[in-house]
């Protein structure tokens, strides 16, 4: 373990060699610190092979402190990093006391992050370093650790550990864990910072493709990032898991892609299509299927050009281009169809709206109502009926976290 930046503070009682290192088996003395030590290098490792395995940050977090608390057993656990504006802020908390988020002490916090280095403080009252710090003193804490968060030499954030029950609650060898552990995350949080710009760049093209097809004409911009939105809304509704919710989401903004490969004279054509070009405008789908087998997605948004090229399939199977009916459509299609119809009816187009058979339609804007009442008259034949239900959900009752949903999208 790496000790270089680990220091302790005052102590008030002599220090054992048995609290300041792990001893080899043969130098323990007594069965007790032996199972003890065995205790907390075993949850640490435990928790340095999770923290490698997860990839939501604030999850690492809590785990960080649920793990720690169960050889430590501290009053209260707090872990801060740095946000994009330079100033720590707290992302997991734990309190075992009265659950009152005491104030911490910037005097102490400071020190470690001017010194990049961890400390621990037995008494902290009576330690020269921080004994005039205010928050300290009214807080009531007596016993401390905090680590910096160290990548390199640049601080990512800190972890504190505090006990206000007792003298001595730490030991210097409890220091090093704490440091090792926050090493562990430093690295971490790197990652998860390289996997987001990552993720953003990805998010970027993938919108730019998006805007580039809807601003072909400009009484279509903006649809797919509309259909994109409800389509996540109607899922959420049906509790789809982050994963396919994302997938879902890029597919929506990609659906029109194949409108690419359409003629201008056809795509932007003002008014009802004839035969021959309304079999062109079909096959739209194909197309987009065709474009988007070309990109290499992660594992995870693997399914999205099935996906996109399936929305305009219907649930008794004489949509297009594969004639799927039922099960055999995916259920993000058939959210994605859903949605898509629903933005076209409510948006307004220059030229008549249109179904799938060819109907021609109003061309002024249809009111949600109306289209609500469009969609659920064609429930069970053209569109799943559980989706329309959760998409008049959606507009009739919506919950809290629907309005977070640009946090989503």
């Amino acid at each position: 373990m790496d000790t270089n930046n680990a220091t302790a503070m005052t102590q008030t009682q002599p220090i054992s060699k048995v609290d300041t290192e792990f001893l080899p088996e043969k130098d323990i003395l007594t069965d007790g610190v032996l199972r003890e030590d065995y205790e907390k290098l075993r949850i640490t490792y435990e928790l340095q092979r999770d923290i490698g395995c997860e990839i939501e940050v604030d999850m690492v977090l809590n785990r960080i402190l649920e793990r720690t608390f169960e050889f430590l057993n501290y009053d209260r656990g707090i872990i801060l990093l740095v946000n994009k504006k330079g100033k720590l802020k707290a992302r997991a908390y734990k309190n075992i006391t009265d659950g009152k988020k005491n104030a911490l002490s910037t005097t102490l916090i400071r020190h470690v992050i001017d010194k990049k280095e961890g400390v621990i403080s037995s008494d902290i009252l009576t330690d020269g370093r921080f004994n005039k710090a205010d928050s300290i003193i009214f807080s009531g804490i007596r016993s401390t650790i905090v680590a910096p968060i160290l990548q390199g030499n640049e601080v990512l954030g800190v972890i504190v550990i505090e006990s206000s029950k007792k003298v001595g609650a730490f030991a210097e060898k409890d220091l090093l864990l704490i440091m090792n552990i926050a090493s562990h995350t430093a690295q971490f949080i790197k990652n998860s910072l390289l996997h987001e710009e990552l993720r953003m760049s990805f998010d970027s093209a993938i919108r730019t493709l998006s805007a580039t097809v809807d601003a072909k004409h400009t009484l279509t911009a903006g649809h797919s990032e509309r259909v994109a939105k409800l389509s996540v809304r109607i899922a959420k509704r049906m509790g789809l898991n982050k994963n396919r919710l994302e997938a879902l989401r890029y597919a929506a903004l990609l659906h029109d892609i194949g409108k690419i490969g359409i003629s201008d004279s056809i795509l932007l054509k003002n008014g009802p299509f004839n035969d021959s070009e309304r079999e062109e405008m079909k096959s739209h789908p194909t197309k987009t299927k065709e474009i988007l087998d070309k990109f290499y997605f992660p594992k995870l948004l693997r399914n999205i050009p099935t996906i996109s090229a399936l929305h305009h399939e219907r649930i008794d199977g004489t949509g297009y281009p594969n004639g799927l009916a039922g099960a055999d459509i995916p259920l993000e299609a058939k959210i994605l169809s859903v949605a898509d119809v629903f933005d076209a009816l409510t948006s307004l187009r220059d030229y008549p709206k249109h179904d799938d058979a060819g109907k021609d339609l109003e061309c002024e804007t249809i009111s949600v109502a109306q289209a609500v009442k469009m969609l659920e008259k064609e429930a069970g034949s053209h569109f799943d009926a559980a989706v329309v239900a959760a998409l008049k959900e959606c507009l009739t009752n919506p919950k809290p976290k629907d309005k977070s949903i640009d946090s989503v999208c």
